[in-house]
């Protein structure tokens, strides 16, 4: 990975591992406004610890002087890199609070977008019984509307079929009184008479 390609977290954790940064990296991490202030508090440390001035022996005898000297140097070093590593494992530990932080905050979007995407696929769902519904009410409307014309039809064809039989048994019974009343009209006298005489 070049430096270009290096976040502002990574160049961070690379000056506190004591390499030093170009101009542009020191920008990059001061222009993020999560590593800024860390860089900026870990300078400030180190700046501190590095001004620390020792302080001068008490001159009790001379020949105790550089033993104490001795001490006061160890003693100032001491507190240097005590100090140097206190603001590096403060900074190493907000990086790893951010990412841990990072890592939450991915949780929840990711646990947020399937929410939404149950969410959608749940109205999907009501909306395919709501149109299932009305489906299955129009259909049961076109039964009955079918069933009612069927019926509608079935007494027109009953109505239609007993007005032709009323028309026929007319029309046959007038046959016959026609026949009858040829047959009477024809009938010889005797015939008549001697049915009148019975």
């Amino acid at each position: 990975m070049s430096n270009h390609e290096m976040t502002p977290h990574e160049l961070l954790e690379k000056w506190l591992d004591g390499e030093q940064l170009t101009d542009a990296q020191q920008a990059q991490v001061l222009a993020d406004p999560e590593t800024k202030p860390l860089f900026e508090s870990a300078q400030s440390w180190q700046s501190m610890a590095s001004s620390y001035e020792e302080q001068a022996a008490p001159s009790y005898s001379s020949i105790a002087m550089p033993e104490l000297k001795q001490a006061s140097r160890f003693q100032g070093h001491w507190m240097q890199w005590g100090m140097a590593a206190c603001v590096g494992f403060l900074s190493l530990l907000s990086v790893q609070l951010w990412q841990q932080n990072q890592t939450l905050e991915q949780g929840l979007v990711a646990q947020q977008t399937q929410i939404a995407t149950q969410q959608d696929t749940m109205q999907q769902i009501l909306a395919q019984m709501q149109k299932s519904q009305n489906l299955q009410a129009d259909l049961t409307n076109q039964v009955l509307l079918t069933n009612r014309a069927e019926r509608q039809v079935a007494l027109d064809d009953l109505l239609a079929f007993l007005q032709t039989q009323r028309a026929q048994d007319q029309a046959i019974l007038r046959l016959q009184l026609n026949e009858l009343a040829e047959q009477v009209e024809h009938a010889p006298l005797q015939t008549l008479a001697h049915n009148g005489g019975q």
